[in-house]
């Protein structure tokens, strides 16, 4: 409900969290068909404040594997231990839009016979 504060302009109350729902903004620079990507992990900032992994993949191209937020990763148990280098990944997310660019916004991971859906309902 709207309040008018003391030099009367409005002011309306939102939440302070609000989940994001996978056709947000945020996902305007990925490509809206799913992408699959088998590759092994080379690097690991899943606790990092932009959570990634990087992995190679076969033909020797090195990408950056973007995850959901950090709690979101908690609360399924992907931690740092979770990706080790050499680890083997299948990753299932959107390609970004940006030519030359090798990096993919997960939406399902299965790293080491683990999955992990980061995105519950994305995959259909």
């Amino acid at each position: 409900m709207p309040r008018v504060l003391e030099h009367g302009t409005a002011d309306s109350r939102t939440p302070a969290f609000v989940p994001t729902p996978i056709d947000d903004d945020a996902w305007d620079e990925f490509k809206p068909h799913l992408t699959r990507l088998e590759a092994v992990v080379t690097d690991n900032y899943v606790s990092g404040s932009d959570p990634v992994i990087c992995v190679r993949d076969e033909d020797g191209r090195n990408w950056t594997v973007e995850l959901a937020s950090r709690a979101r990763n908690t609360e399924i148990g992907l931690k740092e231990s979770a990706a080790m280098p050499g680890d083997p990944v299948r990753v299932i997310g959107r390609r970004t839009r940006h030519f030359g660019e090798q990096r993919i916004k997960a939406v399902h991971l299965t790293i080491a016979g683990r999955p992990f859906e980061l995105y519950p309902g994305a995959l259909g």
